[in-house]
Order: C-alpha cells, then structure tokens, then sequence
C-alpha cells in the first residue's frame, strides 16, 4: 500500500486545513510539552516545534495501522522480512540481537590477540559506502575508548588517499581488513590489489597483514586469502544496515569487544522499544511520521542533519546514505509508480560550525528546511571551575537552543526587510544524557528505525539500492570496451585521451 491510499493519510489531506499551522503562541503551552515529547531511557525526542497541532497529531499517530505495521515489525525483528526485489530476507536486527552476540565474540577475541602478536599498531579498513561510513561514524564518536589499534578508513578509488595513509606507517606493523559485501566492488578491489603488490614487495604474506568481510568467500578465496582469513557476513545484512555484522570488525579490533558490546546492547535496546511499545509512544515511530508529515504534507524536500558534538562529525554522511539510499525510490515494493515523493534530500554538519554556513539559508531561505537538532547534555570538555562561566560543552547546548527556537519563533521587528527572519520552521531536537557506546547504538537504531517506518508507510522497499547500478554497468563496459557507441559525443571526446 502506498502512502496516498492509506485511509489515515486521505483524512488527513481532505480534512485539515490547508493553512499552515503556527505555532508560536503555543511554545510555553505545558500541554503541547507533554503530547509532543517522547522518551526512553536517556534518550529524548522533542517535536514541539514541528508545525503540526494536536488533532493533527492524533490522525498522523494512525498511519501505522492501516498496514499493519505491528506485524512487519515483527518479521524484521525475526528476519523473516523479504527484500523482495532481491528474493532474500532482511537480517540486520538478528546480528545485535543479544543471543547471537556470544557467537562472534569468541572469534573476535581471537582476532586481537592475532593482532597483539604481530604488533599491529595501524588497522585499516578498505571499504566504500555500508562498508565505510557506519564504521567511520562509529570510530570518531568512541575513538576516545580505544585500547587497540587506531583505525584508518579508505574508500576512495584514487590511490594517493591509500599512499598517503601508508605514507608515515610501517607496513609491517599495519594490518588490513577488506570489506565488501559482494567482494567485486571496484573501489575496494582496486585497493586490494594494491596492497597485494605493496606486500609483496615487502616480502610479507597476505595473509599475515589482510581479512576478508564478504558474503561471497568464495571470491576471496579466489583472490588470494585463505579460509581463516574470511569473515562471513549473511547476505540478508543490508550494506549499509551492515556495522553490526562482521564488517564491524575493524570497530571490535580497535575500540575492543566490551565497547562493542555495548554498541550492540544499545541497538537491541532501541529495537526492542520500537517493536514492542504502543506506536503513540514509539520514537522510532513518532521520528518517522513527524518526516512524513514534512515531506507528503508540507512539501517540504530536504532534511538537514545537526549534531551538537564534534565527536559525530560523520553522524550526517552516515544517515545521509541511510535515508536516501533506502528510501530514495520512486518505484513502490510492487513494481507501481510512486504517487508521493519518497525520501528528502539529507545533509549536514556538526554545530556549531554549521551555523556559520548553511543556518543563512535554514533561518532566511524561501524554502523551509526541517532540521533534527542531535545534542548529549554532557559532553567531553573539561568543567569550568568558576562557576560564572560556562563550560565549553554548555555552551554547545545553548547554542543549539538558541537556534531551535530561533528558527520557530524568527523576528519580525526591524524596519530593514532583509534583517527580519519569518520563523515557522520546523525542527526536532533529540538529547540524551552522555555519548557512549550504548547511547550511541540506541541513537543510530533510532535512525535506522524510523528510516524504514517511513519506507513502510510509503510502500517501497527500503532494502535494495538498484540505482547504484547503471553507472557501475557503465564504467565496466567503457573499461572492456562494449557499447562505447552508445556513450554521448562528449563522453566520447574525453575517453579518447585515457583509453
């Protein structure tokens, strides 16, 4: 069912006002504080300031209903749900799921003491997209918990960013972990073959300084690694749903197995509370509705992504691929058209440096913009003994406040038109207590959950990524050049150069 056939959503168009809702003089109002914020745990989601009223509110809260949402929960908790356009199950929940952790933390422990021997100081993990932006978000987040080695990602194809990174390392004290799902993406075989050739010119094995992270072993074996080199990952564990499973592996070697853990325990907390609370208290669900409210309702078309923590720099990129790589279709699970536009444009950055960027556009702009405000009360700064001064970690928070409830209230009093600010403009403000690896896995499953509410309520499979395809196929033909005919003039003019 598509969103626009949903009964919940046609009362919601037909019946309701078509004026915007102003809010403004509701901000102070004790009830739209209780009906609007939502908690579990330490974490907080405070959607007062998103441009909805209470009777709104209610109808939205019903979406769910009319698919059965309470049984697809289920099925992905169990992975018995079908990615469809794959023919195979979604399988990511059963890999933080607390009875299968026990299975690879064995293996892992394995794997540092490996390290330990060889005295390994640098890892570095080869990998693009799923395979690279969970675990580089991860690792800048908690890196201060690492007891390992330090963690190096490199995804991109041009090898001066590999050669810069081995440039000030011993090759012998580095070891490499090689993540690809199909073990045939180009970026990561490329670099593969280059640290082959790197090895071997040092005299050392493969196998002593490189792992596999694969669904298809059979092809690393095929490229040189050994049996108890390869890690084997479900093929039902989506690339970018993927951190959890074995491509975590360059996370559990460096920040060790007990942080990881906790990672994990943090997710499964989160994915519990989605599946088994009631869906009017249901974070992953009320982040998910409140975007559909935006984006089917309000038109509105992008998203920005704003943490109030230097520590989630990478936290935007990493949900920008969630988001739009899921959900960025305009085919339903069905084969239909689309009726309504699917997935915003995400981006972002951490504040406060955001603000001196792209806030102009957010506060001043024609469109308006949602922002998800992401804010730890505590932070890592060191407390400011006089207590007239905030510490640096406080002021972040203020920050982040000013600008929420700048954004909805604006300012409409000077005389100059360019220095006034209309406000009305949405945003969500998420908190918690600290960022640790719990919080963390519990803010990413919250992400990742509300993400594939909205792909549910929007009727597409959130679980296949097919436009990353052509242009693969094409790279592949220009290399073996087949169809070069097909390619446009211009195309054909710069090739004419380098091939």
């Amino acid at each position: 069912m598509q969103l626009n056939e949903n009964k919940y959503f046609r009362d919601i168009l037909e019946k309701e006002k078509k004026s915007e809702f102003v809010i403004a003089n509701e901000l102070q109002n004790l009830d739209r504080h209780r009906t609007f914020t939502f908690s579990f745990e330490d974490i907080s989601l405070d959607i007062t300031r998103q441009l909805i009223s209470s009777e709104q509110f209610l109808k939205l809260k019903m979406l769910g209903e009319a698919i059965d949402i309470k049984d697809k929960k289920k099925k992905l908790f169990e992975g018995s749900f079908l990615n469809v356009t794959e023919n195979r199950l979604v399988t990511h929940f059963l890999e933080r799921n607390s009875n299968s952790i026990v299975d690879k933390i064995n293996r892992y422990k394995s794997f540092i003491s490996l390290l330990k021997q060889k005295k390994i100081k640098n890892l570095i993990n080869i990998g693009i997209g799923g395979s690279d932006l969970g675990i580089k978000m991860v690792y800048h987040a908690l890196k201060q918990n690492s007891n390992g080695p330090s963690l190096i990602n490199v995804s991109n194809l041009d090898f001066t960013n590999l050669e810069n990174t081995l440039k000030m390392r011993d090759i012998k004290e580095t070891f490499f972990i090689f993540n690809s799902k199909s073990f045939s993406t180009e970026e990561t075989l490329v670099n593969l073959n280059f640290v082959k050739n790197l090895l071997n010119n040092e005299g050392l094995d493969l196998n002593d300084h490189m792992v596999a992270v694969t669904s298809f072993p059979e092809k690393a074996l095929e490229a040189g690694l050994k049996e108890h080199a390869i890690f084997h990952v479900p093929n039902g564990v989506g690339g970018r749903f993927s951190m959890w499973s074995h491509f975590g592996l360059g996370l559990v070697a460096s920040l060790g197995t007990d942080v990881y853990e906790q990672l994990l325990a943090g997710a499964y907390k989160m994915d519990k509370h989605f599946l088994e609370e009631k869906l009017e208290l249901n974070l992953p669900y009320i982040l998910g509705i409140t975007r559909i409210w935006n984006r089917n309702v309000l038109n509105l078309q992008n998203l920005a992504i704003v943490p109030y923590e230097n520590g989630l720099k990478f936290f935007p990129t990493w949900f920008q691929q969630v988001e739009m790589e899921s959900n960025g279709k305009s085919i339903d699970a069905l084969g239909n058209e689309l009726e309504l536009p699917a997935a915003p444009l995400v981006f972002g950055e951490i504040g406060t440096e955001s603000q001196h960027s792209f806030f102009q556009l957010l506060h001043q702009g024609i469109e308006k913009i949602p922002v998800e405000f992401l804010v730890p009360f505590e932070g890592k700064n060191v407390v400011s003994k006089n207590k007239k001064d905030l510490e640096p970690h406080s002021r972040l928070v203020v920050n982040a406040i000013a600008q929420a409830e700048a954004l909805i209230t604006g300012k409409k009093t000077h005389k100059e038109k360019y220095r006034n600010m209309t406000g009305n403009r949405p945003s969500t403000f998420i908190t918690w207590d600290k960022t640790n690896a719990e919080s963390l896995g519990k803010l990413v499953s919250l992400y990742e959950n509300a993400t594939i509410v909205c792909g549910l309520l929007w009727g597409i499979n959130s679980f296949d990524q097919w436009g990353v395809e052509l242009g693969k196929e094409i790279s592949r033909n220009i290399y073996t050049g087949q169809n070069l005919e097909d390619l446009s003039y211009s195309a054909r003019k710069i090739l004419k150069g380098i091939i």
